[in-house]
């Protein structure tokens, strides 16, 4: 690891705390987080329906955050992602951590994570993968809103309708430290004039012709007339 610089981790400090009074402004005007943009990709990306189905979703989610920062941390030059890498690193471990306390002495532990996997989550880091510099940053930072989230319903979800006492317990002290990334992430895309990433909608089958379309027009399924294609500076570069 590199040694620490002390000017640049002063500034990454006095960064994260100006994100963090913008976030706690922001608070009172941040309506209630629905679901990722783009909508609900496969059985993870849905709210859990029992205890098993939470700890998997969660432990999943949490290990997807910790591998993201771990990535960015030390390849971005910019302070307020490397700081927001960081607290993300430190968070995510305390909570796999306290997971792990709560699920012990059970039968609810995550299942193997290949078998478990996130679209949203493996195609971002697919374009992390390609990118660098500011764009890598930036989309780094368009991918924590949709993915924090998507964790801020799960934890609501276990500390509203669990049953196991130590898992809405767990989840209820999240909401807090999932609420605060949130509005972090939030905030530095504000600052940044930037908007939260968005999967785009499947395309349609090559060849089908768009059934919506008015007859003898001749449109075809190259767009399938629900919605215009995203502008470029809307979504990431692949």
């Amino acid at each position: 690891m590199k040694p620490t610089d002390p000017a640049r981790t002063l500034a990454a400090v006095a960064v994260m705390a100006g994100l963090a009074l913008a976030a706690i402004a922001a608070v009172a005007q941040t309506p209630p987080p629905g679901p990722p943009p783009g909508g609900m990709n496969g059985a993870r990306d849905r709210l859990p329906t029992n205890d098993a189905e939470f700890v998997r979703a969660f432990d999943a989610a949490n290990s997807d955050e910790l591998d993201m920062a771990k990535y960015l941390v030390n390849r971005t030059q910019d302070p307020a992602v490397h700081a927001f890498a960081q607290h993300m690193i430190d968070d995510h471990s305390t909570a796999a951590v306290k997971l792990e306390a709560a699920t012990r002495g059970t039968n609810l532990v995550p299942v193997p994570r290949e078998m478990y996997t996130n679209r949203l989550v493996a195609r971002g880091m697919a374009i992390l993968l390609g990118e660098d510099g500011t764009q890598r940053d930036n989309d780094y930072m368009r991918l924590q809103v949709p993915a924090h989230r998507r964790a801020l319903a799960l934890v609501q979800w276990e500390a509203d309708n669990g049953t196991n006492a130590g898992l809405k317990a767990f989840a209820a002290s999240m909401v807090g430290t999932v609420q605060q990334h949130l509005q972090l992430a939030e905030a530095f895309l504000a600052s940044h004039n930037l908007t939260p990433y968005a999967p785009p909608p499947p395309g349609p089958v090559p060849g089908h012709v768009n059934p919506n379309a008015m007859p003898g027009t001749g449109t075809s399924g190259q767009n399938n007339g629900t919605a215009p294609s995203p502008a470029p500076s809307a979504s990431p570069h692949v």
